[in-house]
């Protein structure tokens, strides 16, 4: 027999149903309810272990948001500041373009007026040019310190140069008449007053100069009319 014999006899004189019966007498039968208990201990490390993964990844992502809260919280006032000053910026840079645009438009509209100057300018001095001009210089009538001529050749073409004249009324214009002799006044034109008072302007050709005796001016509605409505300022017979 030997030392390590954990059941004190001989194995090898044994036959199998002797070993066999040793074996069941031998055998120990785990306790009852340890496979529900191994299974219950088994689950609860697993929920366990889920639990501590849950806790961690929330714990991580409080970090995360606590991080991020705290790095948005450094730069909102940042970028309010920005965001103030950009939309300061931007509107400086829109009230100068809108004071840029309207310089620009007032400059193309006194463009325009020179333009319109120069262009009658022009016109009156070819109608001073003629070959036989006929002039007639107008006096004022009424309680009215302006004065000037006409010039209308043979041609019909008629240039008016006037001084002195109201540029100030409100729903009125001046207007220029031919007169025939002792015939109706017959409207000739509007005459536009620059701001000093004066009229340079080259009207419509009157037709049949020749039968033209005297030009007159009268004040009118805005718009003129087909006949004097309003008072006469200015009167002149041709001479020549």
């Amino acid at each position: 027999m030997r030392d390590d014999d954990p059941i004190g006899v001989d194995e090898r004189a044994l036959d199998d149903a002797a070993l066999e019966a040793l074996a069941e007498a031998h055998a120990r039968k785990a306790p009852a309810g340890l496979d529900a208990r191994l299974i219950a201990t088994a689950v609860a490390e697993r929920r366990e272990r889920r639990t501590r993964g849950a806790l961690l990844r929330w714990r991580i992502g409080g970090v995360v948001a606590a991080a991020l809260a705290i790095t948005f919280g450094a730069l909102l006032p940042r970028a309010t500041r920005l965001a103030d000053e950009r939309g300061a910026q931007l509107a400086a840079l829109a009230k100068e373009n809108a004071s840029l645009s309207d310089r620009i438009e007032a400059q193309g509209r006194t463009l325009a007026a020179l333009r319109t100057s120069i262009e009658s300018q022009a016109g009156v001095l070819r109608v001073l040019a003629g070959p036989t001009p006929r002039v007639a210089t107008l006096e004022a009538k009424l309680d009215v310190r302006a004065r000037g001529r006409v010039v209308d050749p043979t041609t019909g073409d008629t240039a008016v140069v006037l001084t002195g004249m109201d540029a100030s009324m409100n729903g009125k214009v001046y207007e220029l008449w031919a007169i025939r002799g002792s015939q109706p006044p017959e409207p000739a034109g509007l005459l536009t007053v620059a701001q000093d008072g004066t009229v340079l302007a080259r009207v419509d050709a009157v037709p049949q100069p020749a039968q033209v005796t005297a030009f007159a001016v009268s004040i009118e509605p805005t718009g003129g009319s087909k006949s004097p409505t309003g008072p006469i300022v200015l009167v002149g017979a041709i001479a020549g």
